[in-house]
């Protein structure tokens, strides 16, 4: 007779990152690999990977991978905090609030960033990419020409900047300001 998986639930140990590698289904905790949806694990030995697959309709979640839109809520020294616009996938809805989202002053771009500050504000609207997602946070990337901030507000009036001549200028007051611009700033396209 062949045996049954095991059933998991959300929280349930499945194995140590040593060995298996969360999957979808799956989070780290700790380094310790754990259920995220009710359903029984199953092994990639090739990729080195558990996930937990399911029969039951579970809600879309963030992924490594995904591009996402988001604005930036608060920004300090060396990280801003991202609210995610919702994921659609499918018939569901994924509303990311309350779980932390951040971008650090190290995935802004390549090569070394003397202050955030200078790269995004706060109610920018920005083009990320997700480095990992977990029930304990989501971390994003602007890495590449296509992430970054695709519309940008004038730190004094409020006005979106506009491109002109590689530099953000507010046609409003005038005042002139830098982004990590996407390469399509401001086009429309929200995803690529």
């Amino acid at each position: 007779m062949t045996e049954q998986p095991k059933l998991l639930f959300p929280g349930d140990f499945i194995a140590n990152e040593e060995v298996f590698l969360p999957g979808q289904g799956a989070f780290s905790d700790d380094g310790r690999v754990k259920a995220a949806v009710i359903g029984v694990p199953l092994e990639d030995m090739k990729k080195r990977e558990v996930k937990v697959t399911t029969s039951v309709s579970t809600p879309a979640q963030h992924s490594r991978g995904d591009v996402v839109i988001g604005s930036v809520e608060k920004a300090f020294e060396n990280v801003a905090f991202i609210k995610l616009a919702p994921l659609v996938h499918g018939k569901h809805r994924y509303n990311s609030a309350g779980i932390p989202t951040t971008l650090r002053i190290s995935e802004i771009k390549q090569g070394y960033v003397k202050s955030l500050d200078d790269e995004l504000k706060p109610g920018d609207i920005i083009r990320a990419r997700v480095i990992d997602a977990s029930q304990n946070g989501i971390s994003l990337s602007t890495k590449g020409k296509h992430y970054g901030v695709i519309k940008a507000f004038c730190s004094r009036c409020r006005h979106p900047l506009e491109l002109k001549e590689g530099v953000l200028e507010c046609p409003q007051c005038g005042w002139k300001e830098r982004r990590k611009i996407t390469d399509d700033y401001r086009s429309g396209r929200l995803l690529r």
